[in-house]
């Protein structure tokens, strides 16, 4: 489709963009501003950011050239609010194995009052399985299959929600004997292929991604939680992330008090010094965004 200049504004119309999936949709200045304010910049800010963006739109553009142009005038000005915006990708870079991210996912429900195992075996009603993690508290158990990706392009399809919930309903009637209720939850990092949403929704499997449900995806339990993955952090070296997250470090909270190990890596006291101011700021979310949204303002 032609782009349309409307000449009161000056911004360009109908301008057709790419999505991760290959889909087309048309250009959504509503959509980007909402997600920067779900990063806590200020109006001033966005309204910069937007500006810019839709004076640079093309046809064809895709959505990783829009976060790309957002994050680097962010990365700028304001390196907490770029590190809250790369929220999504910064998980993806907790790989290349699945364990940092099943940790930093058991973080944010002990941060909820439950006990968290992982790798633990149960006996289900014909086998036994081994899930990746449940959490427990006084009234609930939740037995949750993790799917990390590396890339937020990358879906989980109909293989993995069709094999997750047959062993889920194994260890359901093998756990008979419990009061708690008991839930099996496929939580993804990323998203889910459409017929996984409209299997889960007809078949009763609780499947969580990066943004479903609306009311309780895997962001706005982050936000909630006010937890981060340290790989938010755009002052923090990658090969010094690596090296955090083999030594059991994954939070961007917990890097503020790891100052000896950053030491021990050979960085200079004026860069922890910045990767801990950024890190403190970066971690002071979650009871703000709560308010924020119970009022309306990011919808």
């Amino acid at each position: 489709m032609t782009e349309v200049i409307n000449r009161e504004k000056g911004k360009k119309e109908g301008v057709y963009i790419e999505k991760m999936d290959g889909d087309k949709e048309l250009f959504d200045a509503n959509k980007l501003r909402a997600s920067l304010r779900r990063a806590k910049a200020s109006e001033e800010t966005i309204e910069i950011i937007v500006g810019k963006i839709e004076s640079e739109l093309f046809e064809g553009m895709t959505t990783g050239d829009i976060y790309r142009n957002a994050y680097e005038m962010l990365e700028q000005s304001e390196k907490p609010i770029a590190a809250r915006y790369s929220l999504r990708r910064a998980l993806a870079d907790l790989g290349p194995t699945g364990f940092p991210f099943e940790f930093f996912v058991g973080e944010i429900f002990r941060t909820k009052g439950y006990q968290v195992k992982t790798g633990e075996v149960v006996q289900g009603r014909c086998s036994e399985h081994e899930v990746d993690m449940i959490a427990e508290n006084d009234s609930n158990i939740i037995s949750m299959e993790i799917k990390f990706h590396n890339s937020v392009k990358i879906k989980s399809d109909m293989k993995v929600a069709l094999y997750v919930k047959a062993r889920f309903d194994d260890i359901m009637q093998g756990q008979s004997n419990t009061t708690k209720n008991h839930e099996g939850w496929l939580l993804t990092n990323t998203k889910f292929t459409r017929n996984v949403l409209r299997y889960a929704e007809c078949s009763g499997l609780k499947i969580v991604s990066w943004s479903y449900p609306e009311d309780g995806s895997l962001q706005t339990m982050i936000e909630e939680a006010g937890l981060h993955p340290l790989t938010c952090l755009s002052s923090l070296p990658d090969h010094e992330k690596k090296l955090l997250m083999n030594d059991g470090v994954v939070l961007c909270r917990d890097v503020k008090k790891n100052t000896h190990l950053l030491e021990t890596y050979g960085l200079s006291a004026e860069t922890i010094s910045a990767i801990q101011e950024e890190a403190a700021s970066v971690c002071n979310t979650g009871a703000a965004f709560i308010e924020t949204n119970k009022e309306g303002v990011l919808q």
